[in-house]
């Protein structure tokens, strides 16, 4: 790892620092920041297009033709979003979690975050994962563990069968079959590996939300200036804890059969609200502890985590009149010791990496699964003060860095 890099560090005491900074420069006007690795490289949303990505981290240096890390002590910042949509996901995990060791090994280091996507995975929001997805899981027993499965499923339902639901039990062919292509060969065996024991579900909940480099912030969806957080490690925090505690949550209901282990959570959140209606109109008492996580999980959508101003999903920094934003994205900007934003998950025009608000907020989002974008990968580089996009299609395109940021000081 590079001397100023640690995963530790990163989350908390290098946001502290630079937090400190800030408060203790304003009098020198300048706003400072961690010392800088040489060169940084930032990838945005990938979505299985394992060929695209492999190809710009080979124009920019970051991997040679055996697809091996060749960066040296560079820093690559994937910005989230690796899966759903692009039939590749899996071998593009694979090879970012290889790629994560072969950085660390050279004294570089490869920092993944989390998108909204990782996080809908998870939680099984599966909206994006495609037939072709699962099938790159799928085993050789994947018939036989989609049997019992089934078999649970209608075990599962039938011992519910006195609730009005909107889950019914497969009765016969026509539903069945229904059953069966709602999930296709390799789901199950999917939905355990993003699981909390999970190779790949390990890996995902490990991924910071936001990484300050220097003095960048990178993160997938955005920061509402709006929004009310003591700093980007609480925040990081905050995500972290309500997706550990999603995890309990499902736990806890599975195991009390209140809800199926492998129910998405589209079905489950359904499941949930019957089952409540069934707790509240019953004589006997409620479990309280079951009661209580009914009604958390219920309330999901107000957490971070899913919340349409947080990190993960936040767009209007790009779609917001800029006018409107700017002082405040400057603003936070100072409070955060930062000097620029990048950021992926909102598609970019023309699929070109754009700057916003005065050339300090970088879109580097730019459709790079071409059969659902129509796209074309991009890296954006900052190395030696320069600020330069490599294109999958070997074109370049040099943009303006961003000036140092002034704190504006009450006079007197």
């Amino acid at each position: 790892m590079p001397e100023w890099y640690h995963p530790t560090m990163t989350r908390r005491s290098l946001v502290s620092l630079a937090l400190a900074a800030a408060v203790l420069l304003p009098a020198l006007g300048l706003v400072a920041a961690p010392a800088a690795p040489a060169r940084v490289v930032a990838i945005g949303d990938v979505h299985g297009a394992f060929a695209e990505f492999v190809s710009v981290l080979q124009k920019t240096g970051l991997v040679d033709a055996k697809r091996r890390w060749s960066g040296g002590k560079a820093t690559l910042v994937q910005i989230g979003d690796i899966v759903d949509r692009g039939a590749k996901v899996r071998e593009t995990l694979d090879f970012a979690m290889e790629l994560e060791k072969q950085a660390a090994k050279a004294g570089g280091a490869f920092i993944p975050l989390l998108g909204n996507h990782e996080a809908m995975n998870v939680m099984g929001d599966l909206r994006y994962v495609t037939p072709e997805i699962y099938r790159t899981f799928a085993s050789s027993r994947s018939e036989e563990v989609r049997a019992q499965a089934f078999t649970e499923y209608v075990e599962f339902l039938s011992a519910h069968a006195g609730h009005v639901h909107s889950l019914l039990v497969p009765a016969d062919d026509a539903s069945r079959a229904k059953w069966l292509e709602a999930h296709p060969l390799g789901f199950f065996e999917y939905r355990d590996a993003v699981g909390p024991n999970g190779k790949y579900g390990r890996w995902i909940r490990r991924h910071q939300v936001i990484a300050q480099v220097a003095d960048g912030l990178f993160l997938h969806g955005g920061l509402n200036p709006a929004l009310p957080f003591e700093s980007v490690a609480a925040l990081d925090a905050q995500v972290h804890a309500e997706l550990d505690g999603f995890d309990r949550l499902w736990e806890t209901l599975s195991r009390a059969k209140v809800v199926w282990r492998y129910m998405t959570l589209r079905e489950a959140l359904a499941h949930l609200e019957e089952e409540q209606k069934v707790l509240q109109a019953q004589a006997a008492p409620a479990d309280p502890a079951i009661a209580g996580s009914i009604q958390k999980l219920l309330g999901y959508r107000q957490w971070m985590v899913a919340s349409s101003d947080g990190p993960l999903w936040y767009r209007g920094l790009t779609k917001d009149a800029e006018a409107s934003m700017a002082a405040g994205f400057d603003a936070l900007l100072v409070r955060l010791g930062a000097r620029y934003m990048v950021v992926g998950h909102t598609v970019q025009a023309k699929a070109t990496v754009t700057p916003w608000l005065g050339g300090r907020l970088f879109a580097i989002d730019t459709g790079m699964l071409p059969e659902e974008y129509k796209g074309r990968a991009s890296a954006l580089e900052i190395k030696d003060g320069r600020f330069t996009v490599f294109y999958g299609d070997g074109t370049t395109q040099p943009l303006t860095a961003p000036a140092p940021l002034v704190v504006k000081t009450p006079t007197s």
